[in-house]
């Protein structure tokens, strides 16, 4: 179901609410446009993880490997966020796992939503990019 016309007024106002470049709304959609985090955070979809099996899961999907620094930056962002849990394990070396919390689960299912989308519409994208290109390729 799609609305005709989106309402502007409703949204400007809804940006003005939450435009603290550090309140949670920009911060987060920030992290989701970013190259790893949506990529972690469906990995993780899959149930929990230690810290070297999510480093090998992402960079096996990935076009190039994610560092163990990033990745942790990462990992920290979406604890912080409350969408992933980390249980430190007592042993020698400490071994870590996470895993998503509700929240997390929730921003899964909804990351799914938009990736079908995009998967479903691809075909659309291309063909509005390969008109862009034929209309826009003396100009670079």
């Amino acid at each position: 179901m799609q609305k005709e016309n989106f309402d502007l007024q409703e949204f400007r106002s809804r940006v003005k609410k939450g435009n603290d470049p550090h309140g949670p709304v920009r911060e987060t959609l920030g992290r989701l446009g970013d190259r790893w985090t949506p990529l972690l955070l469906m990995v993780l979809g899959s149930g929990m993880m230690r810290y070297t099996q999510l480093l090998r899961e992402i960079n096996s999907m990935a076009d190039s490997p994610v560092s163990q620094r990033i990745l942790t930056l990462k990992l920290r962002a979406c604890e912080r966020d409350g969408f992933i849990k980390r249980n430190v394990i007592p042993t020698v070396p400490p071994q870590v796992e996470y895993c998503l919390t509700p929240l997390g689960q929730q921003m899964v299912f909804e990351l799914d939503h938009l990736i079908k989308w995009l998967e479903d519409h691809t075909s659309a994208i291309y063909a509005a990019r390969a008109h862009y290109d034929s209309n826009h390729s003396s100009s670079a």
